[in-house]
């Protein structure tokens, strides 16, 4: 299932290692991701929303703000490039 992730770090909490922090998680928590814009990613994961959300809450803070939400398939982009739409392409939805 590919879901998609986006997050706010709200100040104090804005800063490069706190993105870093934040980042590591996604990557280091997912087998497959795509980064698809500063603070969006998506993941192909069997974990529900609830169970991604819950595994990221740990490296927020304070305000930060955080969505998780299943795709279902229904998806179209403009200027995103090669990489980010071949891996969409590539899910199996």
């Amino acid at each position: 299932m590919v879901f998609v992730i986006t997050y706010d770090l709200i100040t104090p909490n804005d800063r490069p290692e706190d993105y870093t922090r934040v980042i590591a998680a996604v990557k280091d928590g997912f087998g497959t991701w795509c980064h698809l814009q500063k603070s969006v990613w998506l993941v192909d994961s069997a974990l529900s929303a609830s169970e991604i959300r819950e595994y990221l809450k740990p490296n927020l803070r304070g305000e930060d703000a955080l969505f998780v939400a299943r795709l279902q398939g229904n998806w179209a982009s403009w200027a995103f490039g090669q990489r980010r739409n071949q891996w969409l392409a590539d899910r199996s939805f």
